[in-house]
């Protein structure tokens, strides 16, 4: 059994908390074991925990288990993951799964936001995090599609040289392997 206020205090998110806001946060999570291969995270599910390794990998993957699965990253020892649901309250956007068995420290959403008012630091940790993922997609990114990418304002359409326009979801298809899916978001639904 991980002492838990003590791994706490090794994880970047938590480490500038004073001891005691640091064992209140403690008596609070939970220590979860995940076997080999276990998704812990579904994509598109309702979740707003936080996890934090204390042994073991994950991976984080897009579209798991479909013929357009895209790994993102892998994970490992005092590293945390969720924490884009705890921001913005919506919907996990990708799946995680257990490589091997992996003991995780999971806190709830409520938990978090009141520390969050009490410790501004951990505030400025997710942002710092945010940021540093935000710079890695955006390098693929750009890999995929290049740096520059002309789109008409009001078409839509993409420049492929001086006079060739294409749509914006057969260029994406020509350039990337993204699959495209044509779905239609709640509020042109609601129209």
């Amino acid at each position: 059994m991980v002492d838990k206020k003590d791994f706490l205090a090794g994880i970047p998110l938590f480490a500038k908390m004073e001891n005691e806001d640091l064992g209140r946060l403690a008596e609070r999570a939970k220590e979860v074991i995940y076997p080999r291969k276990e998704m812990i995270i579904n994509e598109g599910d309702v979740d707003g925990r936080l996890f934090m390794i204390v042994s073991g990998t994950v991976e984080v993957i897009k579209n798991a288990g479909k013929e357009n699965e895209q790994w993102i990253r892998a994970l490992h020892a005092y590293e945390y993951f969720g924490e884009m649901a705890l921001l913005d309250d919506m919907v996990r956007s990708a799946s995680v799964v257990a490589v091997d068995e992996t003991v995780t420290v999971v806190l709830d959403r409520l938990d978090l936001h009141a520390e969050i008012k009490r410790n501004p630091t951990i505030a400025m940790e997710l942002m710092r995090m945010l940021s540093r993922r935000v710079r890695a997609n955006e390098k693929r990114l750009i890999q995929a599609v290049g740096a520059f990418l002309p789109i008409c304002v009001k078409c839509n359409k993409v420049s492929e040289g001086k006079e060739t326009w294409v749509s914006l979801d057969e260029y994406i298809e020509d350039h990337t392997e993204a699959a495209l899916s044509n779905t239609i978001c709640p509020q042109c639904s609601q129209r």
